[in-house]
């Protein structure tokens, strides 16, 4: 009976300090943020975007002004925000990715995780493609005059003919059209890899590289 007892003891003693190790247990360390300042910018940087600058105020303008301003911010402190922060909050107190967090809280929704990173991913895709084009435009902005100042003209023998599609349009939209993304006259055409373009895109993935390589530590910055 004794021996016994002594026995549950030691079990118990066991079991107490195995459940003792387990609370006791770190969670694997993940990098952090250098600063508050850091981690509020890097957010700044993810939320307002090109689009915000770019294509925010040709919608509001296209759907209605000032209406579709005041719907649109009611919508985002109803929804948007407190989804925003939701994540946040949540990806702050289970400290993994978006796909280890939905895991987390159910292995139902682990589906959520995998649909934000694949909207991660064609987020970055076009936004590299834009990026690209800003490089393309930038590249030409040294020249003198401007490439999309004035409509191109082609000598004859007997004067400079200028391209009618420029004079129907304008010399922006033509150069646009035309010299930056080399828009075909039917479907049926393919067309080709633009040297330039190209390479403004491979220019804009590789400062991404450089942004990411480190991981925080060097987007932070």
């Amino acid at each position: 009976m004794e021996k016994s007892k002594a026995d549950l003891e030691v079990a118990g003693d066991s079991e107490g300090e195995s459940r003792q190790d387990l609370l006791s247990e770190k969670p694997d360390a993940r990098p952090a943020w250098g600063s508050k300042a850091q981690y509020i910018l890097a957010q700044v940087g993810f939320s307002v975007g090109l689009g915000n600058v770019w294509r925010f105020p040709y919608l509001c303008h296209q759907n209605g002004g000032g209406s579709f301003l005041l719907l649109y911010l009611l919508l985002l402190f109803m929804i948007g925000i407190p989804l925003f922060f939701l994540e946040l909050a949540a990806g702050q107190i289970i400290r993994q990715g978006s796909i280890g967090v939905w895991k987390h809280i159910s292995p139902r929704l682990i589906g959520i995780g995998f649909a934000s990173c694949v909207v991660c991913s064609f987020v970055a895709l076009y936004y590299n493609v834009i990026m690209a084009w800003s490089l393309f435009y930038l590249g030409n902005s040294f020249q003198f005059p401007l490439p999309w100042s004035d409509c191109p003209g082609t000598e004859n023998e007997t004067a400079i003919v200028t391209e009618s599609e420029c004079m129907d349009s304008s010399p922006t939209i033509y150069f646009w059209n035309r010299k930056a993304l080399h828009i075909t006259n039917s479907i049926e055409e393919s067309g080709g890899l633009d040297p330039a373009l190209t390479g403004c895109l491979f220019a804009a993935w590789m400062l991404v590289c450089l942004a990411m390589i480190r991981g925080i530590k060097s987007s932070g910055k």
